[in-house]
């Protein structure tokens, strides 16, 4: 599915773009098109797109396709700091992070069991990238913090169904106003982002990963080790 498809998804919920430039209420390509639907369709995308990636981040429950992890390395050099407050620790947040999920300990990458500690982000001192103060060591080293993140995914080909409804839907609230709908028309489509969209796409992205799954019982017991002396006596 492409951004353009997506928009089309996102008229449809409304009745179409009226006088788009095909004359059949759809846009031929967002990026390419000439009237003032396709234009504020592929102004508002990337807008509706990044809300909804941070709406689900801040849930704590992200868009797979939009989730990283990452041990942020060495400690920020004391002469290469902003005013820190209190905090023990400081780590530069990786360029591609666009909102940060939690603080985590990375041993729940192995054991499925995630503890989150208290963090704060802040510019650095050149306010050129953003810093992350902490007072845990979070990897597995117990050396420096360990980080769950989103990065503004803007591949369409990878997107799932509830990320693209997701976007539609707030795309097409977002658009009544220009295609002439009224007001409760926007009200419906917000709605329907907050009551329906999003909880679908929480729920989705909780049913992507297992982190408690156990390794199926052996019940061979000791024949299994009867086997292996058997091989072991042919092979002789």
């Amino acid at each position: 599915m492409t951004n353009t498809d997506i928009a089309n998804l996102a008229l449809s919920k409304v009745g179409g773009a009226g006088e788009s430039e095909t004359g059949t209420g759809f846009i031929t390509d967002i990026n390419s098109a000439t009237d003032k639907v396709a234009k504020q369709c592929a102004f508002l995308m990337p807008r509706c797109r990044e809300k909804v990636i941070t709406e689900l981040a801040f849930l704590k429950c992200p868009f797979r396709e939009t989730l990283r992890y990452a041990d942020l390395g060495a400690q920020v050099a004391d002469d290469d700091l902003p005013e820190v407050g209190t905090y023990a620790y400081a780590f530069n947040i990786p360029g591609d992070c666009f909102a940060i999920v939690g603080q985590i300990n990375e041993s729940y990458l192995a054991t499925g069991q995630k503890q989150e500690y208290k963090y704060e982000v802040i510019l650095n001192k050149l306010g050129n990238g953003k810093l992350l103060l902490t007072n845990d060591l979070t990897n597995a080293d117990g050396t420096s913090s360990f980080i769950e993140y989103v990065i503004n995914q803007t591949n369409t080909v990878i997107f799932s169904m509830a990320f693209i409804e997701c976007i539609a839907t707030l795309l097409a609230a977002e658009l009544c106003p220009l295609i002439g709908k009224k007001y409760e028309m926007r009200q419906t489509m917000l709605i329907e982002y907050k009551q329906l969209s999003i909880p679908s796409a929480k729920a989705f992205n909780q049913s992507q990963f297992n982190n408690y799954a156990k390794e199926v019982d052996s019940y061979l017991g000791g024949r299994e080790n009867n086997l292996q002396t058997l091989r072991t006596y042919s092979a002789e």
